[in-house]
């Protein structure tokens, strides 16, 4: 199976834990996004599924960009926003290209793939911000995102928030970063 049919038959029975805004990105747009950008800006969500941090950002008068694999969960977004413009892109980010200098906020949770940093990052507009949460894996999984890596994929950023802790058997980071101008 490939990956776009298998995000396609989760989203098709549903993810309720992927519908409302993570607590994380609720506190780092209340205490950083607004504060810094208070009538909105060009955001990116990567990896956006339904769209929860998208359809927040939309809201608060963001223009906004979600990125996903799935069409499943994009449709589900669109029909969730017919009063607020969203624009969608649905591919796979492994190979999508991000235009540089773009954005003033780039969203990205729970997709790892250490290549992709020099693209985001290079996404993101001077002044601009990254907010990500990932899990963090096993050290005998060499794949999965390891203790204090995610400080080292933005270290071209200025680092505002971070915090790793434990979650079941694995663990989360949860980072918030600016691009120097």
């Amino acid at each position: 199976m490939d990956i776009r049919t298998l995000w396609n038959e989760r989203y098709t029975k549903g993810l309720p834990s992927l519908e409302t805004p993570d607590p994380f990105f609720i506190r780092m747009f209340d205490q950083i996004i607004s504060r810094e950008f208070p009538a909105g800006g060009n955001a990116i969500d990567l990896a956006a599924g339904t769209g929860r941090h998208t359809l927040h950002l939309a809201e608060a008068k963001w223009k906004v960009t979600a990125v996903d694999i799935s069409d499943v969960a994009l449709e589900r977004l669109v029909e969730q926003t017919p009063d607020v413009q969203i624009r969608t892109i649905c591919t796979d980010l492994a190979t999508y290209q991000l235009p540089q200098a773009a954005f003033d906020l780039v969203v990205l949770y729970y997709y790892f793939d250490r290549s992709l940093f020099p693209a985001i990052i290079q996404a993101v507009k001077p002044g601009g911000l990254l907010i990500c949460k990932l899990a963090v894996g096993k050290p005998a999984n060499p794949i999965a995102l390891q203790e204090q890596e995610l400080l080292q994929l933005t270290n071209m950023l200025d680092t505002a928030s971070y915090e790793e802790r434990p979650v079941k058997d694995r663990g989360v980071a949860e980072y918030a970063g600016r691009k120097p101008f």
